[in-house]
């Protein structure tokens, strides 16, 4: 599997961003935070659709894009000679996942879970698989030889995957601990024979003395019934009594109402006839007052005349006032108008000019932005030209440390005759820059600052006329909306005097005399309560028929009630209810009653002894079964016991099968890269089953621990390069042909720098492509290819 292209858009801090990878030792140079790691992490999302924090979609779309933005990776690889493209989205608020996967252009399948699940089966590598064989950074080469023993091969089992096995084989242990303790705790509470008899016995003796309880209650039974029967009987006679009781008491109630309604109505008709003789007197009063009642009406009309004579009168006083208001309100209303009209007549005028000089402005400003951005263009371009010289600079100052007998920093091979010429060749480019870029556009740029420099001026001098002008019109405008105002003004002014005319027309003939309504007033006032006393009376008057229909009525009501009195009469002497023979009934009732509740006790405590003994004989038979049910759980355990025991053994040699398998190969792989990078200084990298790591030098082993710095670089290098190989083999990955270091070069000197390079030169025949991302700059020329970022 090699790597071929690599497509961003809106992802992390690349907002779109494109790559092509060639074949070899490859740099990914930026600074720290630019973006390097950025580009395997796209890798590893664009195969497994995850980052290595699985937490990815509050940080995956790129902090300048809206929702509505896609985020897409689109990464081309080549696997055992077919070429695969893989597409991945993210779209919308909730960044809903998509993705698609080709094999020679062709589409494969569609959706994030099957590509994922069809990535894994091609490569035969899972993401935690791919990350460990085939990513490697500076702290986890360190740690091969710097963690102490235990944190090392933790380290290294984590790598190979063999930590799982070490999980599973740990779960075992503490399951066969638990199981124990489990059977150890059950032995504990389970019943010995001698308690099970025991249990058998105490049941079959409850039982008997239950039987014998049972008898008892059967016999105690045929008593409570008889009485119970007795006890019906009885209540049925009270019953009767009650019955009688209540009838003759309704009877009685009855007797009574109507003995009361006959005294209220004897009472209600003696008040009618007195009512009469009242009405009577009261009719020949009202006959004596009759003309009180037309002379009061009389002057009633004439106190409304007087009243509305006064209210017109007082209105046309009002109008006549108001009528001198309006004539001096329509005076100045229309000298108003006449001097806003003169202030006003230069408006036109003005807002054509106006409007020119909006058009000018813009016109000019138009202009000072053109400018401005050619101005800022040949800014950018000089600064670019510099930075080319500036460049150029530090790769002769490079060149001239390194002197004529060294070997070039890019191709390797010795200077010697090319020294003199490589300089001049790049002294020559930089005065050629200088002179036909640099000057060329220094000169342009002074034009263009003199041009600017006018077109500010001319449009501050534009612009100053423009917010003069703009103030003219703005007072005019206010002033036309008081000519409106004072127009408007003049025709309601106008309006209200003519209607005020009028009005005063209609009321020039009415009269008013104060004298005059006093004195009718004061004749109204001293008849008024005569009136009243007249009204009373004819209200009173009209009753009389109304009485005399009441009384007949109330005359005939009093007869029926009489009549009924005598049937009532009759009705309750009828009724026979005696109270002695009622009493008696419920005394036997009582005595009856207590002997039933006697018996009652004597079954409730029976069956209470009865409950006693089932509860007694339903705990052991409960203990009996649950005693049985901790025995076979007990035996269940002992099986799963034995089985895990069993797994534990075959996982044990397993994993010194595989263990014996892994360290050896992980030697030979690093023993033969660290021959060939040293070239035979050193012949042999041995790394035991424990994962502990020795060199052999001059036929003799050492702990890597022995060896200076560059050394152990060099040792750490390879030997994760050999666990990669390893786990590619155990993943049955042959055809991945890449590896990826981060920042390995950590704070080494340049010599040490040029060590590794040289080590990963040696195994570029075993992988198609390596990727060296470093921050430092000034390391790009070891590269056959940079990539910068």
């Amino acid at each position: 599997m090699i790597l071929l292209n690599l497509k961003l858009e809106n992802f992390k801090k690349y907002k779109n961003f494109k790559i092509d990878f060639s074949l070899g030792l490859i740099g990914i140079i930026g600074k720290n935070g630019s973006g390097k790691s950025t580009i395997f992490e796209a890798i590893l999302f664009a195969l497994y659709g995850e980052l290595k924090n699985k937490a990815y979609k509050e940080i995956i779309r790129n902090s300048d894009a809206s929702t509505k933005d896609a985020v897409v990776v689109e990464l081309i690889f080549e696997f055992e000679n077919c070429e695969y493209k893989i597409i991945r989205e993210f779209r919308g608020k909730a960044l809903s996942a998509n993705a698609k996967l080709y094999k020679n252009e062709d589409l494969v399948c569609t959706g994030a879970r099957d590509v994922t699940s069809r990535i894994i089966s091609l490569i035969k590598m899972n993401k935690e698989a791919f990350l460990a064989t085939l990513f490697s950074s500076q702290k986890e080469l360190n740690a091969l030889s710097s963690l102490k023993n235990e944190d090392r091969k933790r380290m290294i089992r984590k790598l190979l995957g063999l930590e799982k096995i070490d999980f599973v084989e740990n779960e075992l242990i503490q399951k066969s601990r638990a199981l124990k303790r489990e059977i150890q705790a059950f032995a504990e509470v389970l019943l010995s024979s001698e308690d099970e008899e025991d249990k058998l016995n105490q049941i079959s003796l409850k039982e008997i003395e239950e039987k014998s309880i049972n008898d008892k209650i059967n016999l105690e039974n045929i008593s409570y019934e008889k009485e119970e029967k007795e006890l019906k009987r009885i209540k049925t006679k009270i019953e009767e009594f009650k019955n009688k009781a209540l009838e003759k008491q309704k009877a009685f109630n009855t007797l009574n109402i109507t003995k009361h309604t006959i005294a209220n109505k004897e009472e209600y008709l003696n008040k009618l006839i007195k009512d009469l003789k009242d009405l009577e007197v009261k009719q020949k009063d009202l006959n004596l007052l009759k003309s009180v009642k037309d002379e009061y009406k009389s002057l009633y009309e004439k106190i409304k005349v007087h009243i509305i004579n006064k209210e017109q009168i007082i209105k046309k006083e009002a109008l006549e006032k108001e009528q001198l208001s309006l004539r001096e309100q329509y005076s100045k209303a229309k000298n108003d108008i006449s001097i806003l009209e003169k202030e006003c007549c230069e408006y036109d005028n003005l807002i054509i000019k106006d409007k020119n000089l909006s058009l000018d402005l813009k016109e000019l400003k138009s202009i000072l932005k053109e400018e401005k951005e050619k101005e800022k263009e040949i800014q950018i371009l000089i600064a670019s030209e510099k930075n080319i010289i500036s460049q150029t600079n530090e790769k002769m100052l490079r060149i001239q440390e390194l002197g004529k007998t060294s070997s070039c920093p890019i191709c390797t091979r010795p200077l010697l005759d090319e020294y003199d010429n490589v300089l001049t060749s790049l002294n020559v480019t930089i005065n050629e820059i200088q002179k036909n870029k640099i000057d060329s556009e220094l000169l342009k740029l002074e034009i263009l600052s003199s041009n600017i420099k006018d077109s500010e001026l001319k449009y501050e001098t534009f612009n100053s006329e423009y917010i003069h002008l703009s103030q003219r019109i703005n007072l005019i405008e206010s002033k036309k909306k008081d000519l409106l105002f004072s127009r408007e003004h003049f025709e309601k002014v106008k309006t209200h005097g003519l209607q005020n005319k009028e009005e005063l027309e209609l009321l020039k003939d009415y009269v008013y005399s104060e004298d005059e309504h006093k004195s009718d007033a004061n004749q109204y006032n001293e008849l008024k309560e005569k009136y009243e006393y007249v009204l009373e009376l004819e209200t009173l008057i009209k009753r009389v028929d109304i009485l005399k229909v009441e009384e007949s009525k109330t005359r005939k009501e009093l007869k029926d009630f009489n009549e009924l009195k005598i049937i009532q009469d009759k009705l309750f002497e009828d009724i026979i209810y005696i109270k002695e023979y009622h009493t008696k009934e419920e005394v036997l009732y009582s005595q009856v009653e207590n002997k039933v509740k006697e018996i009652n006790t004597i079954i409730n405590n029976l069956k209470v002894e009865i409950a006693n003994i089932q509860g007694e004989i339903k705990v052991n038979l409960s203990i009996l079964e649950n005693n049985s049910k901790h025995k076979n759980k007990v035996k269940d355990k002992q099986n799963d016991l034995l089985e895990y025991d069993l797994i534990k053994s075959s996982l044990t040699e397993f994993k010194r099968k595989l263990n014996a398998k892994i360290a050896p190969r992980i030697s030979d792989i690093s023993s033969k890269m660290f021959a060939s990078i040293t070239k035979g200084k050193y012949e042999h990298i041995e790394v035991n089953n424990d994962f502990d790591f020795f060199i052999y030098d001059n036929g003799k082993k050492y702990p890597i621990e022995r060896f200076s710095g560059g050394e152990i670089d060099l040792a750490n290098l390879v030997l994760r390069i050999a666990i990669s190989k390893t786990l590619s083999e155990l993943n049955s990955s042959s055809s991945i042909e890449f590896l990826a270091f981060d920042e390995v070069f950590g704070s080494q000197d340049e010599s040490r720098r040029m060590e590794i390079i040289e080590a990963f030169h040696t195994i570029k025949e075993q992988y198609r492509q390596i990727f060296l991302i470093s921050h430092e700059i000034d390391i790009k020329e070891m590269f056959e290819t940079v990539i910068e970022v």
